[in-house]
């Protein structure tokens, strides 16, 4: 047994600089994992690869204390100057004692710039609550021994025919039985009685829609009786911290029994935070949200849900329920009101979820008359074309990743300091950038990054087949490195080193821009419609809401059409949750959608390879 194998138990301190925490951790655990303790997602280190020392992003440096040996993919990523001055890969170096670790700020997980709304409202109110002033109360005594229960259920029955109500447990603990003479109002959802209060003190039912991503969050605080929606918030999703992408995330929780209860209550965690610090916005507790809806894609519903996941990573991807579920809250982990119910609008296939079935609920996609296409662009990207009310639908989960900067070398998300738009002058000799919070600029973002291969597509320094041209004066090539386009140097930049992007940077983003686009023709061919006829382009999701459309046409991502076909439409999915929250009929309507929906899979599509293939070229605008 090694040193480190017989210290493990022991506890030493770790402090994180510079966001000032400090965490007792094990020796022998790595710096990552003794950092996804400090549960402060947005301040934590970035491991897009899940920790398995693939991708190098987890950058930190040792200031002071003690660290295993460097591991083979260490020595591999790091040039060995790197390692002299003590940085390390956080999910490789193992800790030996106590330690000071600096987290460099391209290693950050920031506060990302979050879409939560939707251009779309609310649907009608039909939510069944109702309150009822039960009045004619008489104290319980020997000469009427009827409860305060027994003489609602009577009142009910008698003077408005209402019948077959039920209680919570956790109600019948909390109210007293015994009757004072007097009135009382009860308030009733559905066929459950979720609140008995004075008269002057009136019950308000809230529900939470939440549309849970991902990369993101978002959560929605609604007037259950009005409609209303009276906060609304979004942060990053916790699981962030055992992967960015869904593949590694399932690939942990498959791993053992602990690993995927820790995804079921990392999720529940971040949703119960959410709760609270909505309710804290209107002074209310999180015991007065009696509803909740959670669309998410299907990786994200299996998850929170503790459903089996293995038959979703192998072919034919096969969900483990495609029927609407619905369950009390307090039994996947979420703190909300007395037996509150959650309901989980139904996923359609293994990568196709909810949330795209709310994307199409909210936009009304359905009722489109002619032809229209939906794309929602997240960390997965689903398509759906409509044509005279059949619905063909699929997902390009390959391209989300690279858009939110996951697979691109000096990439990251929309976090302060991420060059979020470019601009290229003289022939790409000259160029311009903007960065989120108007900071230093640190990285790329994917808005940037499309902006970017757009501006060098257009000014001919890339070629058809995105190579670079390595005669332009930006293009840098070394012996033993792939080429390189100098987009910010040094002396300019936030983060102690010149910004580029690779050859391979340009390559993973033809492979993610080719999913989309040849997605777009396959369904289009299946229905017998060509891309030029497409008369509306609904772009929803996150990524989609920041999108410069030129820049994603002129890399051949979005079909070359004109612009006035286009909307950004913000979180369609979390407006297709506030519907089905406030209203039965939707998510009747919703359910009705999934089993309508024809799902396709690209890769099996006899022209999919040739498609795919002539895809990957940048076109030449004109």
């Amino acid at each position: 047994m090694s040193g480190l194998e017989q210290r493990a138990i022991t506890k030493v301190i770790i402090d994180y600089e510079p966001v000032g925490k400090r965490v007792y951790a094990g020796i022998g655990q790595t710096i990552l994992a003794a950092a996804q303790g400090l549960e402060l997602f947005e301040h934590g280190i970035s491991a897009p690869c899940g920790g398995k020392g693939l991708c190098g992003r987890c950058l930190v440096r040792l200031i002071a204390g003690e660290l295993s040996l460097p591991s083979a993919n260490e020595m591999n990523m790091l040039a060995p100057a790197r390692l002299e001055q003590g940085y390390r890969l956080a999910c490789q170096a193992q800790i030996a004692g106590p330690c000071k670790i600096e987290i460099p700020v391209t290693s950050l997980i920031g506060r990302q710039q979050l879409q939560v709304e939707s251009q779309y409202q609310a649907a009608p109110v039909d939510y069944p609550f109702k309150r009822y002033s039960v009045s004619g109360l008489i104290n319980t005594s020997i000469h009427h021994p009827h409860s305060l229960w027994q003489q609602i259920e009577k009142f009910l029955k008698d003077r408005h025919g209402v019948t077959g109500l039920t209680v919570s447990l956790a109600l019948l603990r909390r109210v007293n039985p015994m009757v004072t003479d007097g009135e009382l109002a009860v308030a009733v959802c559905g066929s459950q009685i979720v609140n008995v209060a004075a008269v002057d003190c009136p019950y308000t039912p809230f529900g939470l829609a939440i549309d849970l991503g991902t990369t993101k969050i978002a959560a929605f605080l609604i007037r259950l009786d009005t409609g209303e929606t009276v906060a609304a918030e979004g942060i990053l999703n916790p699981q962030i911290a055992y992967g960015e992408d869904l593949m590694s995330r399932l690939a942990f929780a498959m791993a053992g029994e602990d690993n995927a209860r820790q995804m079921v209550s990392t999720a529940a965690g971040g949703i119960n935070e959410l709760a609270e610090r909505l309710a804290l916005t209107q002074g209310i507790s999180v015991n007065q949200i009696s509803q909740a809806v959670i669309v998410g894609n299907t990786a994200m519903h299996h998850l929170l849900l503790g459903l089996p996941i293995k038959q979703l990573v192998l072919s034919p991807y096969v969900p483990a329920a495609t029927l609407p579920i619905e369950t009390a809250a307090i039994s996947i982990g979420l703190n909300l009101g007395e037996a509150a119910r959650v309901y989980m609008t139904p996923p359609i296939g293994g990568f196709v979820g909810g949330d795209h079935v709310a994307m199409i609920q909210a936009s009304r996609i359905d009722e489109a008359q002619g032809i229209t296409l939906g794309i929602d662009i997240g960390t997965n990207t689903e398509i759906v074309l409509a044509v005279n009310g059949r619905m063909l639908s699929s997902c390009s989960c390959a391209s989300g990743p690279a858009f939110e900067g996951a697979h691109i070398y000096q990439g990251m998300r929309a976090v302060n300091g991420a060059i979020s738009e470019v601009r290229l002058s003289s022939g790409g000799m000259g160029v311009s950038w903007q960065t989120i919070g108007n900071q230093k600029p640190i990285g790329l973002c994917g808005s940037g990054i499309i902006d970017l291969i757009a501006e060098l597509n257009k000014a001919g320094v890339i070629a058809e087949n995105g190579r670079l041209n390595t005669a332009h004066p930006r293009v840098r090539t070394e012996p033993g490195k792939v080429p390189e386009f100098l987009v910010v140097p040094c002396e300019e930049s936030g983060c102690d080193c010149d910004i580029v992007i690779t050859q391979k940077d340009i390559g993973e983003i033809q492979l993610a821009k080719a999913a989309i686009a040849s997605g777009i023709i396959l369904l289009s061919t299946a229905l017998g419609v060509k891309v030029e006829e497409i008369e509306q382009v609904i772009i929803a999701g996150a990524f989609g809401s920041f999108l410069r459309l030129e820049s994603a046409i002129a890399v051949g991502m979005l079909p070359n059409l004109p612009l006035k076909r286009f909307s950004q439409v913000g979180n369609a999915a979390g407006a297709g949750a506030c519907m089905s929250l406030i209203s039965e009929r939707e998510r009747r309507r919703a359910e009705c959608l999934a089993t309508a929906i024809e799902h396709v899979e690209l890769a099996i599509q006899p022209t999919f390879k040739r498609v795919f293939a002539k895809s990957l070229q940048f076109p030449r605008l004109s």
